[in-house]
């Protein structure tokens, strides 16, 4: 993307509700998604002390006006990844513009894209009881504690048993995170839920809120169970939740390119901007 598109994008972009979203995503997942956040003068570094993959692990927030600057805080940066035996992956948001709308010059070929994470909001809770979500199933919401049996569950929802299943090799790792996983941020309300047809667990999601966003996360349905509106339905309900608690809106990431993000889109979710993820090729 050119300078003169960015500056097209940006105008249909509200840089300080992004800079908003970025902080709930992190700050709300500390425990969780995120092990903590180490804040520097020119970047910060996102990561997890057991999960190793790049979107639980990355650099970003990084104030640099020219590839010159970028390289040195990358330099920099990538030494303290590699202290967390991490590999060096890069976050790049919209606030961050001079390398946002240049990303061509400052990732060279030295760089890898491995990630377009659209982030998406609904907001127009006047409307939510128009959503239709095609499910003739009954699909009823039950909040859970128990986090050995949301982490069982969690494993079988994700993985299908299909030989080109991107989470047939899911890292044992996560279900001992969600094993252990305790609330590190007050400010913030967690919520697990199991979705359940005559009883039956067949798909889990996650509600993340403060005072003004509820965050979406974690949503899978069973394979057996998928095509069949429940996903819309699970979104839609938890939609329902967040217009009862009066918050202002609520937010979920998906990688672009994937049907979720058109599904989003059809409920009356809208593109806030996209979140690009790099990573450093190993030479």
């Amino acid at each position: 993307m050119n300078v003169r598109n960015y500056k097209e994008e940006s105008e249909n972009m509200n840089l300080e509700l992004i800079k908003k979203l970025n902080r709930f995503n992190i700050y709300a997942n500390l425990g969780f998604q995120f092990d903590g956040i180490d804040n520097f003068e020119k970047y910060s570094i996102a990561y997890h002390n057991k999960i190793k993959d790049y979107w639980y692990n990355f650099i970003t927030n990084i104030k640099a006006n020219n590839k010159e600057e970028f390289d040195k805080i990358i330099l920099d940066a990538s030494s303290k990844m590699k202290a967390k035996n991490r590999d060096v992956a890069i976050a790049i948001l919209p606030y961050m513009e001079e390398i946002y709308s240049n990303r061509e010059m400052f990732f060279d070929n030295s760089y890898e894209l491995v990630s377009n994470e659209v982030w998406q909001i609904f907001d127009n809770f006047e409307e939510l009881d128009d959503i239709k979500t095609n499910c003739d199933l009954n699909v009823k919401l039950e909040k859970t504690r128990d986090m050995q049996l949301y982490s069982e569950e969690m494993i079988k929802a994700y993985q299908t048993g299909d030989t080109d299943d991107p989470y047939g090799n899911l890292d044992s790792i996560y279900k001992e995170v969600y094993e252990n996983y305790k609330n590190l941020e007050k400010d913030y309300t967690d919520e697990f839920y199991f979705a359940k047809v005559n009883d039956e667990i067949v798909g889990i999601t996650t509600g993340v809120y403060d005072n003004e966003i509820y965050g979406i996360y974690g949503l899978a349905v069973k394979k057996n169970f998928r095509c069949k509106g429940i996903g819309k339905e699970i979104i839609k309900q938890q939609l329902q939740m967040c217009k009862d608690k009066k918050l202002k809106l609520a937010f979920l990431q998906t990688e672009e390119g994937y049907y979720p993000a058109d599904t989003y889109r059809k409920l009356g979710f809208k593109d806030v901007c996209t979140e690009y993820y790099y990573i450093k090729r190993k030479v």
